[in-house]
Formats: C-alpha cells, sequence, structure tokens
C-alpha cells in the first residue's frame, strides 16, 4: 500500500460541503456497475475573533488578526491537504492501482465577531453582507479543491503501466500535476475576483 500527500493553500474565505451524492441503483434486472471511486471529503471552520463597533475599526482587526499567507494579512484562508493511498496490482499485462483511496481535507480560517449590545443596526447588516459575500467567494476556492480530488481520484483509478514502478512514477507526476493546476485556478480565480471584492466581499461604509 502506497500513500502520499500534498498540500496547498488558497486564498480566501470559505462554507463547508460534502461529496456528491450517490449514483441511482440500477434498474431491475441489468448488471450492476462497479461503483465509482469518489474521494473523502472533509471540511473545518476555524474562527479569530475581533472586536468594534465601527466598520473602520473591523477593518482594522481584520489586517491585525487575520490569517498570514507569505507575509501577507488576508480576511480568511483556506489550506487543503490531500492524501491518497491505493494497492499495486501486477499482472501479465502490465500493472494497475486497486483500493484508490484519496481524502481531502479542507480547513478555513474565517473571522468572528460578535455585535455588542447597542451596535449600530447598519454596521450589524452591513457585517452580515460582508461575511455572507466572504462564504460566497470561498465556495469557488473550495470547488477546485474538491474538482482536484476527484481529478485525482479519477485518475488513479484508470491508471497502467508496464511495470508497478512506472505506475507509482506515474501516480507521483499526475498527483503534481493536478495539485498545481489547482493552486493555478485558485490564483486566477482570485485575480479575477479581486479576492472576492467583485462578488461584494466589502466591508462598508
Amino acid at each position: 500500500m502506497r500513500r502520499a500527500i500534498l498540500a496547498a493553500t488558497a486564498f480566501g474565505l470559505a462554507c463547508s460541503s460534502s461529496a456528491p451524492p450517490p449514483p441511482p441503483a440500477p434498474a431491475a434486472g441489468a448488471a450492476a456497475a462497479p461503483a465509482p471511486v469518489r474521494p473523502t471529503i472533509t471540511v473545518r471552520e476555524q474562527y479569530y475573533d475581533i472586536d468594534g463597533s465601527s466598520a473602520g475599526a473591523l477593518r482594522d482587526q481584520i489586517r491585525r488578526l487575520g490569517p498570514k499567507d507569505a507575509g501577507q494579512s488576508r480576511d480568511a484562508l483556506t489550506v487543503w491537504n490531500l492524501e491518497w493511498n491505493y494497492r499495486e496490482a501486477p499482472s501479465a499485462d502490465g500493472c494497475a492501482l486497486r483500493d484508490v483511496r484519496v481524502t481531502l481535507d479542507v480547513a478555513i480560517t474565517l473571522p468572528r465577531w460578535t455585535a455588542q449590545a447597542g451596535a449600530a443596526p447598519g454596521l450589524v447588516t452591513a457585517w452580515r453582507s460582508y461575511l455572507e459575500h466572504v462564504k460566497q467567494h470561498e465556495a469557488g476556492h473550495r470547488a477546485i479543491a474538491e474538482r482536484n480530488a476527484r481529478d485525482l481520484t479519477a485518475a488513479l483509478a484508470t491508471l497502467r503501466a508496464p511495470t508497478c514502478r512506472e505506475a507509482a512514477d506515474s501516480a507521483s507526476r499526475l498527483a503534481e500535476q493536478i495539485v498545481a493546476d489547482g493552486r493555478a485556478r485558485n490564483r486566477a480565480y482570485d485575480v479575477e475576483t479581486k479576492h472576492g471584492q467583485t462578488q461584494g466581499v466589502v466591508l462598508g461604509p
């Protein structure tokens, strides 16, 4: 059984998710197709607390206390780890991978503000809107990570090579390519949305 892990970081702000629903049962009398291999996906949220009685004060707290990435403070940060296991299955015509298991772990750090008694209604409304759009933006980052997990699962489940050594080498290259693609997609997504600003991630006024 071989096991490997790759990790990646995506800027943003996020929500939870689940694996896709199971396929429908085959019709009566039909031969049951092999169940597709699906990744196991877990998402957890963690928070950093901020306080303040104005939008400016909240923005300042976010800049000071927000998670850091490459020395820069972010409103929130998503970190994901991709792990896979498989068993090599040699045969007369080559080597395939069996018992493929891909696990994606997504950890999201979000800001948390609890309005004090007497907080201005406008500020409470602004915060709720900001946080809603933050989660909407991060849903895009999460989707990229989940796509990576599905792509890796499909690639490993169908991989064949003349020898098991070549199969293992191909599996490592595929994983690195897929994770690199995920990083590039995350960067492009943030450039396109200006880290969520075009989607409403603005805490105003």
